[in-house]
């Protein structure tokens, strides 16, 4: 039996949130995670990636060593690792949202989030990226992920 893992790490990128080519990224990431069987969600914040991905650990150190190499991450810093007993994102080969869904900075401060440490930073990010996916709503889904790009064919 193989270890399930997750790992949360922040990368800085010059994506853009909406652009053709972020478009391809998460699309090929999902089909990918698909593949692989990892799950998780990415969030775009003012030119920064946060990122929760979970799955098989082997298959996960595998995919983080292409993360690190891959130009469109710069400055990648993992926030927090380690065995995970059951899936946050079991619905998510690759939720994603953006600054304009919801600010990652406002809403730490509507949850009166303090952070003065990486394990307090991990916690609050895995509860905003919990909440963005909708993991935490009846429907256990990953709505937040689909949305943006509705939105952006209905422009």
């Amino acid at each position: 039996m193989t270890e399930r893992s997750f790992v949360l790490y922040r990368s800085e990128t010059s994506l853009t949130p909406r652009s053709d080519t972020t478009r391809t990224l998460i699309d090929r990431s999902r089909r990918r995670n698909r593949e692989r069987a990892l799950t998780g969600f990415l969030h775009h914040d003012d030119g920064i990636f946060f990122h929760w991905l979970e799955g098989d650990a082997e298959t996960l150190a595998l995919t983080m060593e292409r993360i690190l190499h891959d130009p469109r991450h710069r400055g990648l810093v993992v926030l927090a690792s380690g065995p995970l007993p059951a899936r946050r994102f079991p619905d998510c080969p690759m939720g994603y949202s953006t600054q304009s869904d919801y600010s990652l900075l406002r809403w730490l401060a509507d949850h009166s989030v303090t952070v003065r440490e990486h394990s307090a930073l991990a916690t609050a990010l895995l509860s905003f990226l919990e909440e963005r996916a909708g993991s935490t709503s009846s429907t256990g889904g990953c709505q937040a992920s689909r949305s943006i790009w509705r939105a952006k064919a209905s422009m």
